[in-house]
């Protein structure tokens, strides 16, 4: 029988390649196969969160966006829609072209929260959002600031918006929210864990103590206070 590859599932197997022979280990490299992340960007952050004591959770991107990372850039928050608010989603293996600008991005990194080590062995919160409900934009806690800019420098495909979990809609407006079948990164002081549905996010979110704002249905129920 014919082994048969589609171009894409080539050119995820090129890149990680290129990868390993660049020098990423191979534990990121099956790490960012699993999860649609840049290998590089993996190891990125597995060593800034520990050299700086942080825990991030992302949601993945779409399955075989890992090889175009460093090809086309992250899905910015125009991309996300055109001129009369239609969305405007990435695709098949995570590529997306915006339908009046014509440009190329990849599926981003959303950001679920981010937090840094505590005393007692606990984690607290960094607020990555508006510090004023129901803006999409507006100021950030310095600390956020500083923490995501620390972040984005060792990153291929930066992080280009704030914490979902922190995000706070307009009235009327809907929260993303969590699906069951969500695929997310947690990077915790250095230890990558790849997790797979919303039952399994939620079990890794108690184990380290860390707020969980989603219903039994992965309905957004409310932010955790924003820092005075």
């Amino acid at each position: 029988m014919a082994l048969r590859a589609s171009i894409a599932d080539i050119m995820v197997a090129n890149r990680l390649r290129g990868a390993a022979a660049a020098g990423v280990s191979a534990a990121d490299i099956n790490f960012a196969q699993s999860t649609d992340m840049a290998p590089e960007d993996v190891a990125a952050l597995r060593a800034t969160t520990r050299a700086h004591g942080l825990c991030i959770i992302l949601r993945c991107p779409k399955k075989g966006a890992v090889a175009f990372h460093g090809v086309f850039r992250p899905k910015r928050w125009a991309d996300g829609h055109d001129s009369q608010g239609n969305t405007v989603k990435s695709g098949l293996s995570g590529i997306g072209i915006h339908p009046e600008g014509g440009n190329i991005f990849v599926s981003d990194y959303d950001m679920m929260s981010l937090w840094v080590a505590a005393g007692g062995g606990g984690y607290r919160k960094i607020f990555c959002s508006s510090t004023v409900p129901g803006r999409d934009r507006g100021h950030w806690p310095r600390e956020a600031l500083e923490t995501v800019r620390r972040l984005n420098a060792g990153l291929i495909s930066p992080l280009q918006h704030g914490a979902q979990d922190d995000f706070t809609p307009a009235v009327n407006h809907p929260h993303p929210g969590v699906s069951r079948d969500g695929r997310f990164a947690a990077i915790r002081e250095g230890e990558a864990t790849y997790i797979e549905g919303m039952a399994a996010c939620a079990a890794y979110y108690a184990q380290w103590g860390l707020y969980w704002p989603y219903d039994g249905q992965g309905k957004f129920t409310k932010a955790a206070a924003a820092p005075v």
